[in-house]
């Protein structure tokens, strides 16, 4: 069985899942704990990126509420982590 390189392994990856942007910005998944820390973290879960907008579920009314306060730090933070001018926006919304 020949081995197949990895670039065209991730390149099928990225078509398949329709993966489009900065690829960079998709470490914040991976990063994300420590850019809010253990308790917010457990109330809010990024689940999306798209136009450099990172949409963001949030299970509690009032965790929404707090975190729109934060907003922008949270965005200085990732640019910070990740690389500058990341993410142009995050929408939080209130996970069903």
């Amino acid at each position: 069985m020949p081995f197949t390189p990895i670039h065209e392994v991730i390149d099928r990856v990225i078509k398949k899942y329709r993966i489009d942007g900065d690829i960079d910005a998709y470490k914040v998944f991976s990063v994300w704990n420590d850019i809010v820390g253990t308790k917010l973290s457990g109330h809010a879960k990024p689940v999306k990126i798209k136009e450099k907008v990172l949409y963001v579920s949030v299970d509690d009314p009032l965790w929404l509420a707090q975190i729109k306060y934060i907003k922008q730090d949270i965005i200085e933070k990732l640019c910070i982590a990740i690389k500058d001018d990341i993410f142009r926006d995050i929408k939080f919304f209130l996970k069903k």
